[in-house]
């Protein structure tokens, strides 16, 4: 590293620097951006096309008039919502480590945003995908792999009856 910008960096910056630019850790960098640029390439589009196309429009139990959830199994669902939600924040760390290297960035956190559980979410969720750009992207993923696209106006009139 030249002389001249390690003595503009601040004292506490310049051994993180240092170590970041050793070849072995940029090699490592290297590494997991590839993985996660080809991770990204088919894990992203893969849930994107098994999203159900109600997925927006209407809560699963709600639509199917399923019962509530068995008290027997509350431990494996407990388990479930616990996993999920740490692929979510383990699938935002990448997405937003994807917006500076190879990657589909902003798809990734989406998908981050659909697997965690947070007070909003479908809120958030719905305003996101109401915007034409990303409804056209998603629905472009969904007919490649034969899916049906996600309807805009269902989205916007379940916006407004839920919301």
């Amino acid at each position: 590293m030249p002389t001249w910008l390690l003595s503009r960096l601040p004292d506490w910056a310049q051994p993180a620097i240092t170590w970041l630019l050793q070849p072995s850790v940029l090699v490592a960098l290297g590494v997991f951006s590839a993985v996660v640029f080809v991770a990204s390439l088919i894990g992203v589009p893969i849930f994107l096309a098994r999203m159900p196309a109600h997925f927006f429009t209407a809560r699963e139990r709600e639509r199917l008039s399923l019962p509530p959830p068995a008290r027997s199994r509350w431990r494996w669902r407990r388990t479930a919502r616990i996993a999920r939600n740490a692929l979510g924040i383990v699938l935002l760390l990448l997405g937003v480590a994807t917006l500076v290297l190879p990657g589909q960035g902003l798809l990734t956190i989406f998908v981050a945003l659909c697997l965690l559980d947070f007070p909003g979410k479908r809120k958030l969720i719905r305003r996101i995908v109401a915007s034409p750009r990303v409804l056209r992207t998603i629905n472009s993923l969904r007919e490649r792999a034969g899916q049906t696209p996600l309807d805009r106006v269902t989205l916007t009139q379940d916006q407004t009856q839920n919301d």
